[in-house]
């Protein structure tokens, strides 16, 4: 009978000890698959951030540009408003240049609101690209699609902004030169 109970108990430790084992193993084998799943997060979000990085960092560029080119334009103006004050002295041709410096005036002042509307987006794109870069190291999702649709549309624009100040400036030289 001892012996019928001790085979019994035997038994009953190795089922038991059986069990415990193989749940071991399919909890370890969970966590493993885990810790795989969240590698392969942790490298598509390291990715998406030094995309925005990278996005952010061109964005940064344009910005430099384009303050730069405003700088420029405002420079240019001062000249063309002195150059504009002493061609006003000469009698026999003011009413051609005023006409002149009016064209040039509406160049350079859609030229300036285009690279000040410019600067704003950038400083706005830069300000989503920071959200975007923010979030995604807080492990949220990001819409790069988004954000590069956007940087985008701000890149045309600007690029339609430098072509005016180019206008502009080139007006600018022409009349100078004459």
């Amino acid at each position: 009978m001892v012996l019928v109970v001790l085979l019994l108990l035997t038994t009953v430790g190795a089922i038991t000890a059986t069990v415990v084992a193989v749940d071991q193993r399919d909890v370890a084998a969970q966590w493993e698959e885990r810790a795989l799943a969240l590698e392969a997060q942790r490298d598509a979000l390291e990715e998406q951030r030094a995309e925005v990085s990278d996005r952010l960092e061109a964005t940064r560029d344009a910005l430099v540009t384009s303050e730069r080119d405003v700088g420029e334009l405002e420079d240019r103006v001062r000249s063309l408003a002195e150059e504009k004050a002493r061609a006003e002295d000469t009698a026999t041709t003011v009413q051609v240049e005023r006409d002149v410096f009016i064209e040039l005036s509406e160049l350079i002042s859609d030229a300036t609101g285009a690279l000040d509307s410019c600067v704003t987006q950038l400083l706005d794109l830069q300000s989503a690209s920071v959200e975007a870069f923010n979030r995604a190291n807080a492990g949220q999702d990001v819409d790069i699609d988004a954000l590069n649709a956007r940087a985008g549309e701000v890149t045309r624009f600007c690029n339609q902004a430098r072509t005016a100040a180019a206008t502009a400036e080139a007006a600018a030289d022409r009349l100078l030169r004459s």
